[in-house]
């Protein structure tokens, strides 16, 4: 009797201490499972740290900051003025976000400025003086290799539809009673031709006391239309279809040969560039014919 009963201690005694032993396991086990987890949670808030860092990276290129080579300068002969005002809407309309921003003026004066420094944002150069050119290529201004000729124009004589007194270039130049309109030579291409040209005439019998210089050539071309004045000298680009005037004759070439619109590209212009598209575009099918419909020999 006494030893059943020290065997059912002993069998006791060891279920207890099998029952504690796997207890000891169960809480290693948990604990060793805690810090696989805290390493993968660690693992996963790098990750999307890393995520969020890259989407932003990439938002930034995305979304770049307009820069200031989006504005196109130009600086142009005025008597380009009205078709270039054309050929920017075409460019912009098809080029959106790049602007193009034209300073206008007299072909010595635009020279001069640029040759100063006082036009120092200018990218594409358009106008019509040799010497202009070759003073910026010299000067380190233009791309020599990027300078070409483009548009030829040329000084005409015209007078009103209904005169019939003027019919060729001689009633004018052999009459010392009729009357001449000029543009301002200080401020127009056509005028600064106009008077080389009249110098050169100045020993047969037009009368300098009847040259009224206009302001500008629409002015020009009323005077004539209306016969304030028997004829004028304007360039073959400023008169059109819908003007009251007709066209005698042109400038004698042994007198004042037509003169050529250049292109000239600044040295600051990269390949590619905003500047760089325009200037071709002003090369182009499109654009050559625009200034064809305006009078231009291209």
């Amino acid at each position: 009797m006494i030893r059943k009963n020290v065997l059912g201690w002993a069998l006791l005694l060891s279920l207890c201490v099998i029952l504690a032993a796997c207890s000891n396991n169960d809480e290693s086990s948990d604990n060793e499972s805690e810090p696989d987890e805290t390493r993968e949670t660690e693992e996963s808030t790098e990750e999307e740290a890393e995520d969020a860092s890259d989407e932003a990276e990439e938002s930034t290129e995305e979304e770049p900051a307009a820069e200031e080579g989006d504005i196109v300068h130009v600086t142009a002969e005025q008597s380009l003025e009205e078709v270039m005002n054309e050929l920017i809407t075409l460019f912009e309309e098809n080029n959106e976000g790049i602007k193009i921003d034209v300073q206008y003026g007299h072909t010595e004066t635009l020279t001069e400025d640029l040759i100063e420094g006082n036009d120092e944002d200018m990218d594409i150069y358009f106008s019509s003086s040799d010497e202009g050119y070759e003073s910026l290529v010299e000067a380190g201004i233009l791309n020599q290799l990027a300078t070409k000729y483009l548009l030829i124009n040329e000084l005409v004589l015209v007078t009103g539809s209904e005169n019939e007194d003027i019919t060729t270039y001689n009633d004018i130049f052999n009459n010392e009673d009729a009357s001449l309109t000029i543009v301002d030579p200080e401020h127009s291409l056509s005028g600064t031709h106009a008077e080389e040209l009249l110098v050169q005439e100045e020993e047969r019998n037009m009368n300098p006391d009847k040259v009224k210089i206009a302001e500008d050539a629409d002015t020009a071309l009323k005077d004539v239309a209306a016969n304030d004045t028997d004829a004028g000298f304007l360039l073959r680009t400023d008169i059109s279809e819908d003007d009251d005037v007709r066209i005698i004759s042109r400038a004698p070439r042994s007198i004042l040969d037509p003169f050529v619109y250049g292109l000239g590209l600044s040295n600051g212009v990269d390949d590619g560039s905003a500047a760089d598209l325009f200037y071709d575009y002003l090369q182009s099918e499109e654009a050559l014919e625009i200034f064809t419909n305006y009078g231009y020999i291209v």
